[in-house]
């Protein structure tokens, strides 16, 4: 028997059936309450808007917001706050993660697969997107680093970043070193 931790080692390919079903099973919560109570929570934004996330911030986070997006008066308050060790070793976080990214960029290509007949592929960037910041138990800004620095590399023009009240000073600054748009 093996000392290592994992259950798996190998290719996927050389696991037996039960194992390759294992590993590609996507269903996240087993819990049946927990995906009911998800289902209500979309329902819930989808016919409540603004108006249901405030109502489930208070009942889930226990805060009463004013708005849905940090001021961004706070936005440099957020920045100054951090410790110099910590901020300094977010930013060469956010380097790396752009350098990698850059290097794997999506490019255009074109091929001739016979005469006349020509067949691409145009890697075009979303317009927005949206990431969410954990922050319940803990806040990690390498998430919100990992998810809008790519973003950005990839050229979305517009990063909006939903986040816990508990976590926002995290998510402010992940989202200035990120370049993000818009916190909340």
């Amino acid at each position: 028997m093996s000392d290592q931790p994992w259950r798996f080692r190998g290719a996927l390919a050389e696991l037996d059936r039960e194992g390759r079903a294992f590993l590609c099973r996507r269903d996240s919560a087993r819990d049946p309450s927990v995906r009911e109570r998800t289902r209500q929570i979309i329902s819930q934004v989808r016919q409540g808007g603004d108006g249901a996330l405030r109502a489930l911030a208070l009942e889930l986070d226990g805060v009463r917001l004013d708005s849905l997006e940090v001021p961004r008066r706070l936005w440099g308050t957020a920045l100054r706050e951090l410790q110099p060790e910590l901020r300094s070793a977010l930013e060469r976080a956010a380097a790396n993660i752009a350098r990698a990214h850059r290097a794997f960029v999506p490019r255009q290509a074109e091929v001739e697969t016979e005469a006349g007949v020509r067949v691409g592929r145009r890697p075009d960037p979303l317009r927005r997107v949206g990431i969410y910041a954990p922050g319940g138990r803990a806040s990690y800004p390498s998430s919100l680093l990992m998810a809008a620095v790519p973003a950005r590399v990839a050229g979305v023009a517009e990063v909006i970043v939903c986040s816990p009240p508990r976590a926002i000073r995290h998510a402010v600054w992940g989202g200035a070193r990120g370049r993000r748009d818009r916190p909340g």
